[in-house]
């Protein structure tokens, strides 16, 4: 298990990134059971908040999807699990925007 990511340490261009995908909206990203994002290949999408493997179609931030392959071991699975508390905080960050209570 890994440590929550503070949300004023995450890289600039995960700190100014939103979806632009039709429908994606705060309240859609913090809803329980979300996929990181319905269109998969969201335009812009910062390498850090890529956490569904472009093979196999897990999404790590859910934890849902088919395993093909060993997590402790294959590599894309092991960088989509580093990425899932950074796209949790932006997640965070984006929602408490949404609800006024973080200035963008």
């Amino acid at each position: 298990m890994t440590e929550p990511v503070d949300i004023a340490s995450l890289p600039p261009e995960v700190q100014g990134f939103r979806p632009l995908c039709p429908g994606c909206t705060p309240a859609l990203l913090a809803s329980p059971g979300a996929r990181p994002c319905s269109h998969y290949d969201c335009p812009g999408l910062p390498e850090a908040l890529h956490v569904t493997c472009n093979i196999c179609m897990y999404d790590f931030a859910a934890g849902d999807g088919q395993v093909k392959c060993d997590h402790a071991t294959c590599p894309t699975a092991i960088r989509l699990t580093a990425n899932v508390p950074v796209y949790k905080a932006w997640v965070e960050m984006v929602v408490a925007e949404a609800r006024g209570h973080l200035a963008h």
